[in-house]
C-alpha cells in the first residue's frame, strides 16, 4: 500500500470513529479538541473502557493458573468470544448500514477495500473493550507455563489479533449474508430488530448455558471439560515450542485466512453496491385504517416512534438483560428453588417486584425518551387545537403500558422458573407494577424537563443530566441498594411476625405514594397548558 493509501486510511478510520458516538464527537468539540487531538480523544475513550472491562475479569484470571487448566482456559476464551459476537453483530450492523455514508465516499477517491478496511478498523476499536481480557488470558497461561516474556508477549498478541479477526470474520458473514436475504429487502426493520435480537440472545444465552455446565466446587479447584474447538489457542499459548503448539498456530492462521479470504471474494467485491442497495431500501406505505378517535391516532403514532430495531434493542438491553441474566443464572444454580416459600415473605417478595421495576425503568427506558422521541413533531403537535396536557397524558399511558408489560413480564419469569407460588407471585406483579408507575412519573416528567429535540443519536437521550458514567452508577448503585435492604428485609420477615414488621412498612411505602403521586401532580402534570 503507497502512502498515499494509507493516508487516505487513516484519513477514513477517523472520520468514521466520528460517526460512532455523535454525543461523544460533539462533547470533545466542545472542550476545543479537533483533528487529531478529537481522534485521539475517542480513542481514549475506548481505551479507558478496556481498561475497567480488564480490572473486571483481570482479578479473577491473575489468581487461576492456565496452564494447568485447560477446560477453564477455553470457558473463559468462550465467555469473551460470546461478549464480541453480541457487540460485533450490533456494531457491524451500525457501522456499515446504519451510517448510510457509502454515497458520500462515491465521488471520491477511495477504493473500495480502503472503505472496508477503514469500517473495520473502527468496529474493532469498538469491540476490543470486551475482548481485550483474552489478550491477558494468553499472557497468563504462557508465563505460567514458564515461557519466555518475550516469546509470551509476541506469541499472545499475534493470537489475540486472529482471535479479533475470527470475531469480525463470523460476525460480517452474519451481517452481510442476512442483509442480502429478499426478506431483509422485505421488512427491513423486522430483520434487522431479529439480527440485533440474535446479539442478545448470543451473549446471554450463551453465557447463561455455560454457567450451567459449571462443575461442583471441592475443597480443591478442579477444572472444567474444554471446549475442544478453543483448545488450539490453548495449546499455542502453553506450549508454542512443540509440535502441537506449532500445529495449533498453523492451524489457527490457516483458518483465519480462509475465512478472510472467503470475506475478500465475498463481501468486499460488492461492498458499495449492498451498502447503497440497504440505503435505498423504502418502507412500504401504512393502509388507511379509516377514522380513528384522537387516543386511537396518538397511539398509533406513539407506536411508530418505537419501531427503530436499534432503539427497540437499546431499550431492551438496558432494561431487561440485567434481570433475566440473574433470574436464570439463580434457576440454572439449582439453589433457587421457591416452591416451598412462605406466605410470612409476602412483604419481601412484594419489594423484590419493586426492585425489579427499579432495574427494568431508568434513563435508557421508552417512558424516559418517549417525548423526545417526537424531535421536531414537537412544535408542530404544540400548535394543534387540543391541549399539551392531553397529549402528553396519552403519550405518557402509552409508554407505561409498554413499562409496565415489561416489567410483569420479567416476573412472571421469575415465577415460573424459580418456582414461585401463584399468591407470591401475584405479590411480586403487584410490587413491580406500583414500582413501576412511581418510576415513570419520575422519568417521563424528566424527560420533559431535558427535552431534547435535535439528537441524531439515541445515545444523546440516554446520557442526558448525568452523563454515560452517572446513568452506569445510578444502576448498579440502586442495584445494590436494594439487594441490601432485601437482604436485611428478609432476615427480618424471618424473626418477626407480619403485623410487627410489613404492616408498618406497607403504611410508610403508601404514604410515600401518595407524596410522590401529589408531587409530580403540582410541579408537572398542573403546570401543562390544558
Amino acid at each position: 500500500m503507497s502512502p498515499m493509501n494509507k493516508s487516505q486510511l487513516k484519513t477514513l478510520i477517523n472520520v468514521n470513529l466520528l460517526y460512532v458516538n455523535p454525543q461523544t464527537t460533539t462533547n470533545a468539540r466542545k472542550k476545543g479538541k479537533s483533528g487529531k487531538k478529537l481522534a485521539r480523544s475517542l480513542l481514549g475513550g475506548y481505551l479507558f473502557s478496556g481498561i475497567i472491562f480488564l480490572l473486571a475479569y483481570g482479578f479473577i484470571m491473575v489468581m487461576m493458573d492456565f496452564s494447568q487448566l485447560p477446560g477453564y482456559f477455553t470457558y473463559y476464551l468462550a465467555l469473551f468470544m460470546i461478549l464480541g459476537f453480541s457487540q460485533g453483530i450490533s456494531v457491524i450492523y451500525n457501522i456499515f448500514f446504519e451510517n448510510q455514508d457509502v454515497q458520500w465516499y462515491l465521488p471520491l477517491p477511495f477504493s473500495q477495500l480502503e472503505i472496508f478496511l477503514a469500517k473495520f478498523v473502527v468496529v474493532a476499536v469498538t469491540i476490543v473493550p470486551f475482548v481485550l481480557p483474552a489478550l491477558v488470558l494468553f499472557i497468563l497461561t504462557g508465563v505460567r507455563s514458564g515461557i519466555f516474556i518475550g516469546w509470551t508477549l509476541l506469541v499472545s498478541l499475534l493470537l489475540f489479533v486472529l482471535f479479533l479477526v475470527l470475531i469480525f470474520c463470523i460476525c460480517s458473514g452474519i451481517v452481510f449474508g442476512m442483509t442480502r436475504t429478499k426478506l431483509f429487502k422485505r421488512h427491513k426493520k423486522t430483520v434487522t430488530s431479529l439480527l440485533l435480537v440474535l446479539s442478545m440472545v448470543i451473549s446471554v444465552g450463551g453465557i447463561l448455558l455455560m454457567n450451567a455446565q459449571q462443575p461442583d466446587y471441592s475443597s480443591q479447584m478442579q477444572d472444567r471439560t474444554a471446549i475442544s474447538f478453543l483448545l488450539p489457542f490453548y495449546q499455542a499459548s502453553s506450549q508454542p515450542f512443540t509440535m502441537t503448539g506449532i500445529l495449533s498456530l498453523l492451524g489457527l492462521l490457516a483458518f483465519t485466512a480462509i475465512f478472510v479470504a472467503i470475506i475478500n471474494k465475498t463481501l468486499v467485491p460488492r461492498f458499495y453496491e449492498q451498502l447503497l442497495s440497504v440505503s435505498t431500501i423504502t418502507i412500504a406505505k401504512r393502509k388507511h385504517k379509516g377514522q380513528l378517535t384522537l387516543p386511537q391516532l396518538l397511539r398509533n403514532y406513539n407506536s411508530q416512534l418505537i419501531k427503530e430495531p436499534n432503539l427497540i434493542m437499546q431499550v431492551f438491553s438496558s432494561s431487561l438483560i440485567m434481570p433475566v441474566t440473574f433470574i436464570i443464572s439463580f434457576a440454572v444454580s439449582g439453589q433457587f428453588d421457591l416452591r416451598d416459600t412462605s406466605l410470612q415473605f409476602f412483604g419481601v417478595v412484594f419489594f423484590v417486584g419493586v426492585a425489579l421495576s427499579i432495574m427494568i425503568v431508568n434513563p435508557m427506558s421508552f417512558v424516559a425518551i418517549m417525548i423526545s422521541l417526537d424531535k421536531e413533531n414537537f412544535a408542530f403537535i404544540q400548535s394543534l387545537p387540543f391541549s399539551l396536557r392531553t397529549y402528553l397524558s396519552e403519550k405518557f399511558k402509552f409508554a407505561l403500558q409498554i413499562q409496565i408489560a415489561l416489567s410483569v413480564a420479567i416476573v412472571i419469569l421469575a415465577g415460573l422458573v424459580l418456582h414461585l407460588p401463584l399468591l407470591l407471585t401475584l405479590a411480586a406483579i403487584l410490587g413491580t407494577t406500583v414500582g413501576t408507575y412511581l418510576l415513570s412519573l419520575r422519568y417521563f416528567s424528566r424527560d420533559y424537563r431535558l427535552l431534547l429535540l435535535d439528537w441524531t443519536n439515541f445515545n444523546q437521550l440516554y446520557t442526558r443530566g448525568s452523563g454515560r458514567w452517572g446513568v452506569a452508577l445510578l444502576m448498579v448503585g440502586s442495584t445494590i441498594i436494594a439487594g441490601i435492604a432485601l437482604t436485611v428485609y428478609g432476615f427480618a420477615a424471618y424473626a418477626l411476625p407480619f403485623w410487627v414488621l410489613d404492616l408498618p412498612i406497607f403504611l410508610v411505602f403508601f404514604i410515600i405514594n401518595v407524596l410522590v403521586i401529589r408531587h409530580y401532580k403540582k410541579s408537572f402534570w398542573d403546570k401543562l397548558p390544558a
